[in-house]
């Protein structure tokens, strides 16, 4: 069964096989662009599956003064800068750790390694990993240095560290991930353990998803300064209404 349809018609669709009949010399002159080309070739899925009946003549090429010309002359002029471009170039003077929740490092694991802002850091704590303990995760560059141990199916739990450099100095990175059924008072008690195996002498640095409200003053910003000495760091708006 076939089916007969204008260019204009055929936008959006992709076919297994597309015939395009270019018999009428006159027609395909006066009303063929390069733009109409373009959208009658490319319904094809494959080049196997393209058929040309008559002969075809290439469109004339774009001018100079062309609108798609002018417009690609401006975004080479004005190239368009990424709002987080500098985590992606870090001075040498710089350590750069970032926490990431990845919802299952197995799913985003391609996007964590083409990720430029990942590749430029030093240190990668990662949230809701999905990680079990008979998987490994390569990430070039990187060395895992702990995770959380989870034997069975994935499921949405788990924290992974990744250490990219040797630390000259004594830096100790409590990464959390708090599941948001957890109560604050869990997450509390949980924290309290952890304490116990922390040298206060050294730099403390803890991050990663809280599922709770993190701002100055409130429940869980005093606990953290009255029990570790930490101060809040960002004071961008938490984005948990708790």
């Amino acid at each position: 069964m076939a089916e007969a349809i204008t260019i204009h018609k055929s936008q959006g669709r992709s076919e297994s096989k597309i015939v395009i009949d270019v018999r009428n010399p006159s027609k395909i002159k006066n009303h063929m662009d390069r733009q109409k080309w373009y959208v009658a070739l490319s319904r094809a899925r494959s080049l196997n599956g393209l058929y040309i009946l008559g002969a075809f003549k290439p469109p004339n090429e774009i001018k100079p003064d062309d609108d798609v010309n002018a417009e690609m002359n401006r975004l080479r002029q004005n190239p368009l800068v990424p709002k987080y471009q500098f985590l992606r170039v870090v001075p040498e003077n710089v350590i750069q750790i970032v926490s990431h929740n990845t919802q299952s490092i197995r799913k985003h694991i391609t996007t964590i390694v083409s990720d430029q802002v990942f590749s430029s850091s030093h240190i990668v704590t990662l949230q809701e990993s999905w990680a079990i303990d008979n998987e490994s995760y390569n990430i070039p560059d990187f060395e895992e240095i702990s995770r959380n141990r989870l034997i069975g199916r994935p499921r949405a739990f788990g924290t992974i560290k990744l250490l990219g450099f040797k630390l000259d100095n004594r830096l100790t990175i409590i990464n959390v991930y708090n599941n948001p059924s957890s109560s604050l008072e869990l997450l509390k008690e949980t924290l309290l353990e952890v304490k116990d195996y922390i040298d206060e002498s050294e730099n403390i640095l803890i991050l990663g998803d809280f599922n709770h409200e993190l701002k100055l003053g409130n429940q869980l910003e005093s606990f953290m300064l009255g029990t570790f000495g930490t101060s809040l760091f960002s004071r961008r708006e938490s984005t948990t209404n708790a």
